[in-house]
């Protein structure tokens, strides 16, 4: 769905009164459009992929392109999305984010075919033990889009940052700084194989409630 006034103001009127049933006051917060973008390198030995989203998180490495949440903020997500990339290197910051399997860009045999696997996936979100989501299947965030004509090397997907591949998330989701927040994806199997320095991207968009939380 494109993105509109009406929809964001929806999803701002949601987000406040989400984070206020939470028993965080907004009286003196600044609530704002943002988001949590969370990434994990591929491997071709895990079945189960945990996301970072808190900026102490330190089970997993954190990419330089990645975007947490701090501990003294809470965050209401609206909408989410799953991506995939293949930066050069592991500072790389030029990478496109795909929304399937790209062949192109992942060329290597049998690495955009692998990548299906996480369609046959879920996630799982947790807040301090309280289980969000038991089950939120990967395939909604599948969107394969148009193609500009042109050469193999020069094929460009049709996308649009504001909604590709964005899913609203109903009811919204609040997850806490202060509170232990785990989000998972389970595959049914491993890869079979990986490019090198490719990873899977989790996109939160929502609004962002700036110190709330008792965390000094």
């Amino acid at each position: 769905m494109a993105a509109t006034t009406l929809g964001s103001r929806m999803s701002f009127d949601k987000a406040k009164e989400a984070i206020q049933s939470a028993g965080f006051s907004l009286n003196r917060a600044v609530l704002s459009q943002s988001y949590i973008r969370s990434e994990v390198l591929l491997t071709t030995t895990a079945t189960r992929y945990r996301f970072p989203l808190l900026v102490n998180d330190n089970f997993s490495t954190v990419t330089n392109t990645s975007n947490l949440l701090n501990l003294q903020d809470a965050f209401y997500i609206s909408h989410a999305a799953l991506f995939f990339a293949k930066p050069t290197s592991s500072t790389d910051t030029t990478f496109q984010l795909v929304t399937y399997p790209n062949s192109i860009i992942f060329s290597t045999a049998n690495t955009a075919a692998s990548l299906y696997t996480w369609y046959n996936a879920y996630f799982t979100l947790t807040v301090n033990n309280r289980v969000i989501w038991p089950q939120l299947d990967a395939y909604r965030f599948y969107d394969v889009p148009q193609t500009q004509d042109g050469s193999a090397a020069a094929v460009i997907d049709q996308q649009k940052g504001s909604d590709s591949a964005l899913y609203p998330i109903e009811p919204g989701v609040v997850l806490v700084g202060s509170k232990q927040n785990v989000l998972e994806c389970i595959l049914p199997a491993t890869m079979a194989a990986v490019e090198t320095n490719s990873r899977a991207v989790l996109y939160l968009a929502g609004h962002l409630a700036q110190n709330v939380t008792p965390v000094n």
